[in-house]
This record gives structure tokens, sequence and C-alpha cells, in this order.
């Protein structure tokens, strides 16, 4: 578990005396909270590296914990990824990392610990619950791009937050200098970064799995799309999906999405001013993941589109088990019939404008045009 250390110490530069003029400038709200960060994270870090000591310690055998077939669900933000994964963790033959599991207790021993405070929590009548409450109240109140909960399943591409090497880093420090080559992971990342990167994530896996009595891991991350390659090669028996939404719904929610980020955790001068930075990854991740992934077998790599999940759910979980031979059990296929009545009666409380974002739905068609031709997409849908 290695810190990409010049990142980190990029960041801070970036964060106290490069921030004049951009979404993350010091002001004195922003000031108290990159205090908190900078101050927390070594304690965070170093916590999680010595349980993982401990881990080595006491659960050696984890480290045989073989990763079969595990399933990656890539695609731009917005465009229906959380749907899709929440669809599948479903499905008791599959097992996700939860929000707690990510920066709680990525460890062995620190489930074990949160285990035994749990059935403590209990004998003594549940006080914990209000604590909980209001920690997932508070996460609501912040969350932009789909409900959280401590209990939730999440993208775990922010388990690379440990060691401070992922894109992500965007929405809490808006300096596209920094994560630019994170855009196009597989060919701008140097390979020794990616060994690190692709090894660390491989080990939060096998504790999942050792932790869920091996079940089928289940991963979907918007940020794993220029990174398909690494994962591929990292487990090459690996399962893709491939989500794709229309760019014209797409990537003004993404817009938004990330400006109500910066907002939250800064006071920016002007709005959506890093639009193009935001129009430039959405291009790179509509078109890379399927040039990449088609090579593979059909049985290894599906292509869905958000407005067929959304129309009738049953039906694309049904098309992804049958490509990638996977049997759907009668428990499941009831909560499938439940969840379809959910996503048609779902309305998105999203809402943003084009026009005072600076865009217009002719530049934004130009922009995709490949994207649409590559999966026959519409953009007046």
């Amino acid at each position: 578990m290695k810190i990409n250390a010049r990142l980190y110490f990029k960041t801070i530069y970036y964060s106290f005396f490069k921030s004049h003029r951009t979404p993350g400038r010091l002001t004195p709200k922003r000031f108290f909270i990159l205090c908190f960060i900078f101050i927390f994270y070594p304690f965070w870090h170093f916590s999680i590296r010595f349980a993982y000591f401990l881990d080595n310690l006491f659960y050696p055998e984890y480290q045989h914990q073989e990763v079969k077939q595990p399933i990656f669900i890539v695609g731009n933000f917005r465009s229906g990824t959380t749907l899709l994964h929440r669809l599948l963790a479903m499905d008791n033959q599959f097992t996700c990392l939860q929000s707690w599991e990510i920066y709680v207790a990525p460890s062995i021993v620190q489930r074990h610990i949160i285990g035994l405070l749990i059935r403590l929590n209990k004998l003594l009548g549940n006080p914990a619950q209000k604590i909980i409450r209001g920690v997932e109240k508070a996460l609501s109140k912040y969350s932009y791009m789909h409900p959280t909960g401590v209990n939730q399943v999440e993208e775990d591409s922010q388990v690379l937050f440990h060691i401070w090497s992922t894109y992500n880093l965007l929405a809490f420090f808006p300096f596209p200098e920094l994560v630019r080559n994170y855009i196009y992971y597989d060919d701008e990342i140097p390979q020794v970064t990616q060994s690190r990167d692709m090894g660390y994530y491989q080990e939060v896996i096998k504790r999942h799995l050792y932790s869920h009595q091996g079940k089928r891991y289940v991963s979907k991350n918007p940020t794993y799309s220029p990174k398909v390659k690494a994962l591929h090669n990292r487990f090459p028996d690996a399962k893709f999906v491939n989500i794709v939404r229309n760019p014209l719904r797409v990537v003004p929610s993404t817009i938004s999405m990330f400006e109500n980020h910066w907002k939250t955790y800064g006071k920016p001068e002007k709005e959506y001013s890093l639009k193009d930075i935001l129009i430039e990854h959405s291009r790179h991740w509509y078109l890379y993941p399927h040039q990449y992934l088609k090579n593979l077998p059909p049985e290894q790599y599906i292509m869905i589109r958000y407005r067929d999940l959304i129309r009738n759910p049953r039906d694309t979980i049904e098309r992804i088990y049958n490509q990638f031979g996977l049997e759907i059990t009668g428990d499941y296929s009831r909560s499938l019939e439940q969840e379809a009545l959910k996503a048609k009666q779902f309305k998105s409380s999203h809402r943003y404008s084009l026009k005072k974002m600076g865009l217009n739905k002719r530049r934004l068609s130009r922009q995709f045009e490949s994207a649409r031709k590559l999966y026959g997409l519409k953009f007046n849908e």
C-alpha cells in the first residue's frame, strides 16, 4: 500500500499556492476544509496500513483468495451505472463494497472489530443507530450522483483515495493539471503507477472476498472506463458491462454534478469554468472502453443502452446473464419484477440549464458525433 506521494504533495501545493481563479480558490471555508483533509489523511492512511499489517499477521490465508471472473461496470458518469450496479447487487451470488467497507474497514481486522462493536451495540439497545442516521443524513445532503448511505454499495474506485491515485480527486481538488493523465489512464499513466494501483486494488478485493465467502465480485466505476486494459491485464477472466446513454443528457448532468461538488467544498468565483475538462473526459470515456473491449470474447463483454435498462430492467439483466453464462434464481427474479416497476416510476430531481452552462445542443452533438455513430445513439431521446 504505497501512496502516490508526488501527487499528494503536488495537490497540497496547488491547493494553497495555485488556487487563484479556480473553483478551489482559497476562501476561509476552503482553508478550513483543506486543513482538515491534509491533517486527517495521513492518520487515515497509516491506520489502514497498520490494519493490513494485522491482516497479514492474523489472517495470512486471505492472500490465497482467488478473484474469479469479477464483473466490471463501466461507462460515463450519469449513464445509469449506479442503477445497474444496485440491481446486480440484489443477487445473493454477488458481493460489492459498501461505503463503510471502503472508508472505515477495508481490512479484515477492522471488519471483525466493527462486528464486535455491532454486537455490543445491540446488547446496549442500539444507541449507535442515532449516530448512523445522522451520518447518512449528512451524506444525503451532499449526494449529487445517487443516494448514498453507510450500507449502500458504492464505487470501489474510492479505495484508491487510500493511496491518492485516482481521477476522483477532481471532485475535491478542481485543478485539471493534477489528474488530466488519469483521463487516458491506460495510455498516459506510467506502468509502475498502474502496477501499484492495480496491485493495491486487487489486494482490497481479495480481503473483501475472503470476508464474504469468495462470492463473485461486482464493481462499477465511471473512472474505470479509461483503464479497462489495466483491469483486463490484472484480471484476465473479468467480464465487462459498458453502459451508454445519450451524451446530451450525460454531459450537462456531469458538469452540474461536479459543479455541486466544488460549491460544497469551496466557493467558486465563476460557475462552470472547468466544463471543458469534463467534456474531454466524457468524449474519451465514450469511445475508448468499446474500442478495447470489443476484441474480447462475447462471454466477457456486453454493451447495453441506458434507455433499454430503464424501459425494461428485467430483460436487460437477463441479456447480461445469458451472455455471461449466469443463472437468475427465483428470489432474484421476483426482486427484479419489483425494481422494474420502480424504474418506470423514477423521475430524477437533478436539474440543470444548458444555457447557463454556456452549452448548446448543436455543438454538443458535433462533439459527440463519433459516440453516436459507434453506439447507434439517438440525440433526440
